[in-house]
């Protein structure tokens, strides 16, 4: 009786090494089937976005990238087409921007960017199994402070798996020029003096101050230490601070004391006049005899300029010398 048990224990392990067994090789056949099947995804970050920046001046080129997921490359040429789709554009600004329907993003309209292809392939046999989308922008006029999308989806592919996270994308339009960019804050120090005009005394004043790129030679400042994210005061109040490359101001040298040694250096001329053109907008004049310049070497800005905002009566002259707080800037 007792090698009867024993033979019955024997059996009952031997049975469930086998059945271990049974259950180790189909988990590794299920993983292995996970590890090399293949999914057809754009590439993109939270919320399905993937952005990139254009620079003013010229129609510029942004890239979307469509992978394959697998340990391995895909066997044969893949055909992906891609579609619009403004549903998903919709359902972004309904889920994250709820009732705040003035920050809603903003589909870019068809005549500002150009996809030569809507169908892309990917090739097997490549170190990276990925194939690039080119998609031509133009972002003259553009708003610096709206958020841009080109909403689009993988419609079809010609073999595999499409997946369904990464299927969709909204593709985000930045403004950069080499003064200032939107796809991250762009910040400027500013120290100087203002003085209401009629007064004799001027008061010293010093900011941080958030810029945006406007055209490709411009930037976009709130006159002395105005701070507001609201869109139409941003509009009203906006000044646009223009370098002019081939037009030079002589700016004296000082020297240790803050005499003038005689000497000048040549500075790029800066204009300034209101963003928007408007009976509300802000007001602006020039100095008499001084004037605005750009330092390209220390990326600094020296600005004389008044200004009046609509709805007042007061005038009041500034000097302000922005430096980048960036330091990519």
């Amino acid at each position: 009786m007792k090698q009867i048990n024993i033979l019955k224990k024997k059996f009952a392990g031997c049975i469930g090494l086998l059945l271990i067994g049974l259950m180790t090789a189909c988990e590794q056949e299920f993983y292995k089937d996970e590890q090399y099947r293949k999914e057809i995804y754009i590439v993109s970050g939270d919320d399905n976005i993937f952005g990139q920046e254009f620079t003013f001046g010229e129609e510029t080129t942004g890239y979307l990238s469509i992978y394959a997921g697998g340990a391995t490359s895909v066997e044969h040429d893949v055909e992906v087409e891609f579609a619009k789709n403004v549903a998903f554009l919709q359902e972004y600004n309904q889920r994250v921007k709820g009732e705040d329907y003035n920050n809603y993003a903003i589909e870019l309209a068809t005549d500002r960017y150009v996809i030569d292809d809507m169908t892309v392939t990917l090739k097997p046999d490549v170190e990276t199994p990925y194939s690039l989308c080119p998609i031509r922008v133009n972002i003259e006029g553009l708003y610096p402070d709206e958020t841009y999308f080109i909403p689009l989806k993988i419609a079809s592919v010609s073999d595999y798996m499409i997946s369904e996270e990464r299927r969709n994308v909204l593709f985000q339009i930045f403004m950069k020029n080499d003064y200032a960019t939107t796809k991250t804050d762009t910040y400027y120090t500013m120290s100087g003096t203002s003085k209401k005009v009629g007064e004799e005394r001027a008061t010293p004043v010093n900011a941080t101050k958030l810029v945006v790129p406007i055209s490709r030679y411009a930037i976009r400042i709130l006159p002395a230490s105005t701070q507001t994210t609201d869109k139409l005061q941003l509009r009203k109040q906006g000044i646009a601070v223009v370098v002019n490359p081939d037009e030079t101001v002589d700016v004296p040298v000082l020297d240790d004391e803050g005499m003038e040694t005689g000497q000048y250096l040549k500075m790029q001329k800066v204009t300034l006049k209101p963003w928007i053109d408007s009976q509300e907008s802000v007001e602006v004049q020039d100095v008499t005899d001084k004037s605005s310049y750009y330092d390209s070497e220390k990326k600094e800005y020296t600005l004389f300029y008044r200004y009046k905002l609509y709805g007042s009566n007061d005038w009041f002259e500034m000097k302000e010398v922005m430096r980048p707080l960036n330091s990519g800037m």
